[in-house]
């Protein structure tokens, strides 16, 4: 016990086991100080993440303000004599960070400020230029600057509008004038509650309204414009080339790797790369930026070392560091700059800069300063999976190899080259199984799948990656000006034929992929918060973030998946069946809404809705023209196709879903969901027990600017969520 004694007499008395446990704590920290910094991008991370989470806009300087008086109280108290300060400077800076953080997060929302059309459409006459143009397996999808939309006034128009163009457009280039008929639809919102939330990503990207063509567009040429206008033209054309170059789905794959156009490339090798855990091949980041960078840095320095007039008299290191420093900074601009890519030229720049200055570069420091750098560009990237999954991955690397470097280093002395070769495929074996672990709960959280295999598979394609397709794209880029890239598109294309071959086997392993039910947020952040302390701290209470990394994994299991499930625009409802499958009302209309019911329920089969005149095999689930009734633990739910059902549905149903209005038509206790309802409050999940329980996207989202209050107009067009970008589904 800690007393306190006056005049011989004890006033109070406390434990004293808090004093030893501050006191162990302030110990491990000081030994630790040199690790203090890499906290700062996890602060300002924490700040942003903190602005995404509200479900109500906050006041617009109430970040700026919070950052500005922790900054002013850390400098006033380091400038302090009192013995207080050190105490009021760790509170206070740590808040300012975090509050950094909160008001980037709350500039970039005011800066953006997207216009998004409010509701469908229909079928509208579109004249814009050309900002981007993305092949797709069965068309091309292009991003217009608008400059006459019909039915909307020139003030309403969106910044940017997608539009997906079937079939054999006419050739298409950055700065054209495109004029076409088209169906035109507002982002869609997330498929289920809780989930991917694309209109978010829409205003973050400037995007207004998404659709699809109706007819042939007319072209009139144009400018590329000013110099973004004129990269994204340039890497169009380099697509093209490598896509006419290499036929089939090598080509493709080929453009993926090279100017990060993913759009192209069929499903099923996709689906392919998700199952065997290649996908990260697909996604250009630390693995590419490193082989392309290291390769120009070793073949520069190869050939000037063959000169001895240059080798002995010309620092031959530094110049072949700053050359692949600029092959670097143009695969960055050629890629297309994703979030992965910016990272890893951040790390590979760091390690560049240091090489040509003779200064040792702290890799975790790096990992931080790229952190640090892409979120103050970007703070909306802290939502994407590109982000998240892509730092998991590195930083779980360097913490690996910061520790288990040294003993791996030593073992790799005096071997001879068989030994040296086996050293390295257990290198790829680790290297694989600490990037799997490190971005595990990312995984499960976004996709609800594990990759079984990933070892197997990428000891076979990452060093292929590395010693032939890298170098051999790098070829075709550099004879690309001479019109020669077929010398390299040819070797490359075989290779990328292997990895392909490696791909499909490891997937149609049995058990290749592990299904697992959607992990909660909370859960994703205790695995988010757990990996950073595993990765920042040295000593050994850095194993303490294993606590919360554990608790992450069980996360998903206790939850059951919703009973009941439909769109927003009503087009596409489930059923939970007694088996756990989910009856859907349609095979057609929503294929990504209903694939990620299915993975959020841990990838549980599917099946029709019974026809009119129709049962389920128990006899639980009765359908006929005007709509189904389903008996459900002592509940009965009406799923209400026809207003004639309602009068009777009304008297006797505890919960109506209805594909019309219906709710000032049913004034019983039943809880009623309408197509006014969806419509308003987004995808709706209901669950059903003691209690029932309602839950819809827009309750999540809560009142922030980029969710649509649509209000009670009726959907009339198709889904829009084909439109979703490749970024949102299972890739990385």
């Amino acid at each position: 016990m800690v007393q306190a004694v006056l005049d011989g007499a004890v006033v109070w008395q406390v434990p004293a086991w808090p004093h030893r446990l501050w006191t162990a704590l302030f110990s491990r920290l000081l030994a630790e100080r040199e690790r203090w910094g890499l906290w700062l991008p996890v602060g300002f991370a924490a700040g942003i993440g903190l602005y995404f989470e509200l479900d109500t806009e906050p006041w617009p300087w109430l970040g700026a303000i919070a950052a500005s008086a922790g900054f002013a109280t850390a400098l006033l108290a380091r400038r302090s004599p009192h013995g207080a300060a050190p105490g009021v400077l760790a509170i206070a800076l740590p808040l300012a960070v975090v509050a950094s953080g909160f008001a980037a997060a709350q500039f970039e929302t005011w800066r953006l400020a997207t216009p998004m059309i409010d509701h469908p459409l229909g079928a509208v006459a579109v004249v814009g230029r050309i900002a981007d143009i993305e092949a797709q397996p069965d068309g091309v999808r292009v991003s217009l600057t608008p400059e006459a939309i019909d039915r909307l006034g020139s003030t309403a128009l969106p910044r940017l509008i997608r539009i997906k163009l079937r079939g054999t457009p006419p050739p298409l280039h950055i700065g054209d004038r495109l004029s076409v008929k088209a169906e035109l639809m507002p982002p869609a919102g997330p498929a289920l509650p809780g989930g991917f939330d694309f209109q978010r990503q829409a205003w973050f990207r400037g995007i207004g309204a998404v659709g699809y063509a109706l007819g042939k567009p007319a072209i009139q040429p144009g400018s590329a414009g000013g110099l973004t206008g004129r990269i994204r033209a340039w890497r169009a054309d380099v697509a093209i080339r490598i896509r006419s170059g290499l036929p089939g789905p090598e080509g493709s794959i080929a453009a993926a790797l090279i100017t990060g156009e993913r759009g192209a490339i069929p499903a099923e090798i996709n689906q392919d790369y998700r199952d065997s855990g290649l996908s990260h091949l697909l996604v250009i980041a630390g693995l590419h930026m490193t082989l392309v960078t290291g390769f120009v840095f070793f073949a520069v320095r190869g050939v000037l070392a063959l000169v001895p007039a240059i080798a002995l008299r010309a620092p031959i290191k530094k110049w072949a560091a700053a050359a692949a420093l600029a092959a670097g900074a143009l695969y960055l601009v050629l890629s297309g700059a994703a979030v992965p890519t910016q990272r890893a030229f951040t790390m590979v720049a760091l390690g560049l800069v240091a090489i040509m200055i003779d200064r040792f570069n702290v890799s975790m420091a790096a990992v931080a300063w790229a952190a640090g750098l892409v979120l103050a560009l970007d703070p909306s990237a802290l939502t994407g999976v590109s982000f998240q999954m892509s730092f998991a991955a590195v930083a779980g690397l360097i913490a690996f190899y910061e520790s288990a470097g040294p003993a791996l280093a030593e073992r790799r002395r005096g071997r001879g080259l068989v030994g040296r070769g086996v050293l390295h495929l257990v290198g790829v074996a680790l290297t694989t199984l600490v990037a799997t672990l490190a971005t595990a709960g990312f995984s499960i959280y976004h996709f609800n799948r594990f990759a079984l295999f990933s070892i197997i598979a990428n000891l076979v394609a990452v060093p292929l990656a590395g010693f032939w397709v890298i170098p051999w794209a790098v070829a075709a880029c550099l004879l690309m000006p001479l019109g020669w890239q077929g010398i390299g598109l040819v070797p490359l294309g075989w290779g990328l034929t292997l990895i392909e071959a490696v791909a499909h086997w490891t997937a149609g392993l049995p058990d290749a992929v592990l299904d697992l039910p959607s992990m909660p947020g909370w859960g994703l952040v205790a695995a988010a918060l757990g990996g950073v302390w595993l990765v920042i701290w040295r000593t050994r209470w850095r194993y303490w973030g294993l606590a919360p990394m554990l608790l992450a994994a069980i996360s998903p299991f206790p939850a059951a998946p919703p009973d009941i499930l439909a769109t927003e625009d009503g087009r596409l409802l489930a059923i939970r069946a007694s088996n756990g499958a989910y009856l859907l009302s349609s095979e057609k209309a929503d294929k990504l809404a209903a694939e990620a019911w299915l993975r959020a329920a841990g990838g549980v089969p599917a099946g029709p809705l019974p026809g009119p005149g129709e049962a389920t095999e128990d006899g639980a689930l009765r359908c006929d023209p005007l709509g189904c009734l389903w008996h459900h633990d002592g509940r009965l739910v009406a799923l209400v196709r026809d207003a004639a059902a309602l009068p009777e549905d009304c008297r006797n149903a505890d919960v109506i879903v209805a594909l019309i209005p219906a709710r000032h038509a049913c004034r019983a206790r039943a809880l009623v969901v309408d197509r006014v309802d969806l419509r308003r409050n987004g995808a709706t999940a209901i669950w059903l027990g003691p209690s029932i329980v309602l839950d819809t996207a827009n309750d999540r989202r809560g009142q922030r600017p980029w969710v649509l209050k649509l209000g009670p107009r009726l959907a009339t067009s198709p889904s829009t969520r084909a439109d979703i970008p490749a970024e949102s589904t299972p890739l990385q």
